[in-house]
C-alpha cells in the first residue's frame, strides 16, 4: 500500500494543476458560450451557432473532466486497489462520444443551410468569432500543459482547440462573406469544423477504449521492454509478458522470468525494477521468479488446460 501512496501523491500533485486549468477554461467557455449564442442569432450564422453548440458540449465536457479529477484523487482502498484512476478514462471517453454527436448534429444543420438561402451579417459574425477565438487561446493555454498527463485533460483540451479552430472558421468565413457575398461559405465551414471535431473525437475514443481493454500503452515498445529484460544478468528467458496502462501516465507491468539460481533473486528484483522504472517510466512491477523446475510445471500445467479447453470444445 506504501508504493500506492507514492504514486497516488504524484497523481494528485499533478491533478491540482490541471483542475485549475480546468475551473478557468469552464468559465471561459460559459461566458463564450451566451456571446455566441447571441452573436449567432443576430448575425444569422449557422459557424456561429454551430460553434456555441459545441461551446455547450465543451461546457458538459469540462464539468465531466472536472469531476473525474477530483473522483480520480481518491486513495485506494481494499475494493479498488489501484484507486479510482479509470474514472478519468470513462469520462474522456463520453466526452469522445460527445464530441461524435455535435459534429453529426453539425453536419445535418449545414446540409439543411445548402438549400436555404439566409442574410448573414458577416461584421457581427466576425466580431464574435474574433471573441470566441481569444477566449479559446487562454483556455487552450492553460490546459496544454497538462494535457499530455492524462487523456480525460487531453479529451477536454481538445475539446477547446476544436473550439478554437471553429472560431478560426468563423472568422475566415465572415471575411469570405463580407467581401463576396457567398453565403454558401457559412454550411461549407460548418462542414469543416465538424470533420475536424470527428477526427479529434476518434483519437479520444480510441486512446480510451485502448486503456480500458488494458492494451500496451502507446509510448511503450514491448519488443524493446523484452530486450532489456533478456539483457540483465542471470535471466535465462521469460514468458507471459504484459504491459498496460491503468491510467494514462500510470503503466504496469507483470512477467514470468526464467533465473539460473534463487540466490540471486534480490538483486535480479532490484535491477528488473530500477531499470523499468528509470527506462520505461513503469511503476506497478509484478515479477515471478522461476528456475527450470517450476518453469517446466507451469509450462505442463498450462500445456494440460489447454488440452481440456479443446476436448471441451471439439469433442
Amino acid at each position: 500500500m506504501e508504493h500506492n501512496y507514492r504514486i497516488h501523491l504524484e497523481k494528485l500533485k499533478r491533478n491540482r494543476k490541471a483542475r485549475k486549468g480546468l475551473g478557468f477554461a469552464s468559465i471561459l467557455t460559459i461566458t463564450i458560450f451566451f456571446a455566441e449564442v447571441i452573436g449567432g442569432w443576430l448575425s444569422g450564422s449557422l459557424a456561429l451557432m454551430a460553434d456555441a453548440g459545441h461551446m455547450a458540449t465543451d461546457i458538459l465536457s469540462l464539468a465531466i473532466s472536472y469531476a473525474a479529477a477530483v473522483i480520480a484523487q481518491k486513495p485506494a482502498t481494499p475494493n479498488r486497489s489501484y484507486g479510482h484512476y479509470r474514472v478519468e478514462i470513462l469520462a474522456a471517453l463520453v466526452n469522445g462520444l460527445l464530441l461524435v454527436l455535435i459534429a453529426t448534429y453539425i453536419c445535418f444543420e449545414a446540409y439543411e443551410r445548402l438549400h436555404i438561402v439566409r442574410e448573414i451579417n458577416a461584421a457581427e459574425m466576425f466580431g464574435f468569432g474574433i471573441v470566441g477565438l481569444l477566449a479559446n487561446i487562454i483556455s487552450a493555454f492553460f490546459l496544454y500543459k497538462s494535457q499530455g498527463e492524462s487523456v480525460n485533460i487531453k479529451a477536454a483540451y481538445i475539446h477547446v482547440l476544436s473550439d478554437l479552430l471553429g472560431s478560426v472558421a468563423v472568422i475566415l468565413g465572415a471575411i469570405g462573406i463580407f467581401f463576396t457575398g457567398f453565403t454558401i461559405l457559412d454550411p461549407i465551414l460548418s462542414f469543416i469544423i465538424s470533420l475536424l471535431i470527428l477526427k479529434s473525437a476518434w483519437e479520444i475514443i480510441v486512446e480510451s477504449v485502448d486503456i480500458l481493454l488494458e492494451g500496451v500503452p502507446r509510448n511503450i515498445d514491448i519488443s524493446r521492454i523484452e530486450s532489456s529484460l533478456r539483457s540483465l544478468s542471470h535471466i535465462k528467458d521469460l514468458h507471459d509478458l504484459h504491459v498496460w496502462a491503468i491510467t494514462s501516465g500510470v503503466n504496469a507491468l507483470s512477467c514470468h522470468v526464467l533465473i539460473d539460481d534463487y540466490t540471486n533473486s534480490r538483486e535480479i528484483l532490484l535491477g528488473i525494477n530500477k531499470m523499468l522504472k528509470e527506462k520505461y517510466d513503469i511503476d506497478h512491477i509484478t515479477i515471478q521468479l522461476e528456475d527450470s523446475h517450476v518453469n517446466e510445471f507451469v509450462v505442463s500445467k498450462r500445456g494440460a488446460s489447454e488440452n481440456q479447453y479443446h476436448k471441451h470444445w471439439y469433442h
